[in-house]
């Protein structure tokens, strides 16, 4: 029985590498968005559809749906950023470090937006949850929603640093001489 060998050796840095982590964890959360954009796109589609005269669609629910598709189209060109640099492949490592640097903008800035708005939503959460005597149902969707505003918080202050070093990392030479051209 014949036995089969590796073409390239096995030298250069090919064990175990954070970086590689933070791609598969990038790639499955541009997945994971693929998906949350496509399934809002749709309920807006249905809604768009549904306006009795054909054409009368707010300007509101265009600028969504609009949003949705920019926001679909990038995710997908963050997955295959992020499957090129998984099989290494060298037109994409550049291209996810500007894609990583751009991400830890966006998300500095739309956190800093939520930041922003917090003692608003704050305060009318607090107005609600103290308006609100009998209905448990109510209460709980209310926590929810502070959970998950200062959820959005956290994570986006943890997504800044991992993706600035995810950038720099991915430029340094040990990781850049991983990467093959195509022949």
């Amino acid at each position: 029985m014949p036995v089969a060998m590796r073409a390239e050796p096995l030298a250069g840095g090919r064990g175990f590498a954070v970086w590689r982590v933070v791609v598969w964890l990038l790639l499955l959360l541009a997945a994971f968005g693929c998906l949350q954009y496509l399934g809002h796109a749709q309920l807006l589609w249905g809604q768009r559809q549904g306006l009795v005269p054909a054409g009368t669609a707010s300007a509101e629910l265009q600028r969504m749906l609009a949003w949705d598709i920019a926001y679909l189209l990038a995710a997908f060109a963050l997955i295959v950023l992020c499957a090129g640099c998984i099989l290494r492949q060298a037109w994409a490592r550049p291209a996810l470090r500007l894609a990583a640097a751009l991400l830890a903008l966006w998300m500095l800035a739309s956190g800093g937006a939520l930041l922003a708005q917090w003692p608003a939503f704050d305060q009318a959460s607090t107005d609600a949850l103290g308006q609100l005597h009998g209905d448990a149902t109510l209460r709980q969707a209310l926590l929810h929603a502070r959970h998950s505003y200062l959820a959005a918080l956290v994570l986006k202050a943890v997504a800044v640093p991992v993706l600035l070093w995810l950038s720099w990392r991915l430029g340094v030479p040990a990781v850049r001489a991983q990467f093959r051209h195509r022949r």
